[in-house]
């Protein structure tokens, strides 16, 4: 189904690769700030830049894009970064404490996602988006790309093995994970991969709606600006890394609530004691093994709370995340927009409990509300439907490095 095609891609030298990728998960801008002050090499450089002549002209945003301009250009001549001269399809592995995850990295037409062919189950924000779009338009970087699964593929896993076998271009490590690429130049062989593409059913966006959406945003506006468009130009692609769903994981965003003086304590627990199954547990057991379990700790107690009798055999209701909002969060604390509500944190991916507990112990937060992580298969079921999940209802890995491989989109 998805038209996915070989590109040059710009990528980090092997000397350097370790120094120059940053991951963006969590990344403020203080801690860019620092990192690029510690690392001339680092990718936040064209991400956040040092602005050491405050008497230009322009904006502070004009001025930032221009820096970025100059740092960018530096990067290519100092070799930092390297411009591929030929096209070729990217094959990427990630590997920490055993746990390999392959995929082929590679650009996606944008057709595919304006026409659902790639298909999309979050809502995007218009402001967050737009922010994505301008960093496009000033910069043509494409430096972080969407994560887009499917079932599993034998022809495609065979030619990722093939092409393992050989030396990878890339191999370096960061702490705890190896990070490798191969490049794959030999036209027979990319044919064959977007054979194989061609003929999937179905292709998911797992992780970067806001990504895709940017991109694909700034290509219809280069589309209409262009006179002699012809459809083969970059910004028609956006970078996209095709990982197959057994491969994923899936992680939940865990809910924590930070209250005024107008809840009443007291009846917060008579609620939930009037309306649910809940009991009390040790507080080492909060994080769920199963689904419509959710944790819930609250003046330094642990207790889990039984969503089963909620069940209506709706799959987007059926969420967990979803029973929540809908039976707790709204009800019982105001919260009507989870996207928007101030006492509403999410802390996603793999945390530390005990970590996450004491912050509640030390007047952080009040509340938290931990969940069992979403299926794939739920993920897909609402996808075809053409539905959307709640916001923050899954964590996907892997997360991917800015400044690993690089689309230029002008």
């Amino acid at each position: 189904m998805p038209n996915i095609k070989p590109f040059k891609a710009i990528l980090p030298s092997q000397a350097k690769a370790s120094n120059v990728v940053v991951g963006l998960e969590n990344l403020s801008i203080s801690s860019a700030k620092a990192i690029g002050n510690a690392n001339p090499f680092s990718f936040v450089h064209l991400l956040v830049p040092k602005i050491e002549n405050y008497y230009l002209r322009g904006s502070k945003q004009e001025i930032a894009f221009k820096k970025i301009a100059e740092n960018f250009d530096d990067f290519i001549q100092q070799e930092i970064l390297v411009k591929d001269k030929q096209e070729a399809i990217y094959i990427y592995t990630k590997s920490k404490n055993g746990n390999v995850k392959t995929g082929i990295w590679t650009v996606s037409n944008i057709h595919d996602y304006l026409s659902n062919q790639i298909k999309k189950h979050e809502l995007t924000r218009l402001e967050r988006e737009k922010g994505l779009v301008e960093y496009l338009q000033q910069t043509g970087l494409d430096a972080n790309p969407v994560l887009i699964t499917f079932e599993k593929n034998d022809d495609l896993e065979k030619i990722i093995k093939n092409e393992k076998l050989k030396p990878a271009h890339l191999d370096f490590n960061i702490a705890d994970e190896q990070h490798q690429i191969w490049k794959v130049t030999d036209e027979i062989v990319n044919h064959n991969i977007q054979a194989i593409f061609r003929k999937m059913p179905n292709t998911y966006i797992a992780d970067g709606h806001h990504r895709a959406a940017a991109a694909c945003s700034y290509g219809v506006e280069r589309r209409l600006l262009n006179l002699k468009h012809n459809g083969s130009e970059e910004y028609n692609y956006f970078s996209s890394v095709y990982i197959s769903a057994d491969q994923l994981e899936i992680l939940p965003f865990h809910r924590f609530l930070k209250l005024n003086h107008l809840f009443d304590h007291v009846e917060i627990l008579e609620f939930l004691m009037d309306n649910f199954k809940i009991k009390e547990i040790e507080r080492k057991d909060l994080i769920p093994t199963k689904e419509h379990f959710i944790g819930f700790y609250y003046q330094n107690k642990a207790y889990q709370i039984d969503f089963n009798d909620f069940l209506n055999s709706n799959i987007l209701h059926d969420l967990d995340v979803s029973l929540l909002q809908k039976n707790i969060l709204k009800p019982l604390f105001n919260v009507n927009d989870p996207r928007e509500d101030e006492k509403l944190y999410f802390i996603g991916g793999e945390i530390d409990l005990e970590l996450n507990l004491n912050m509640i112990d030390l007047g952080k937060f009040d509340i938290a509300f931990f969940l069992y992580p979403t299926s794939i298969k739920d993920l897909m079921k609402i996808a075809d439907l053409g539905e959307t999940m709640p916001p923050k209802s899954t964590w996907f890995e892997p997360k991917f490095l800015a400044g690993l491989i690089t689309h230029e989109m002008d």
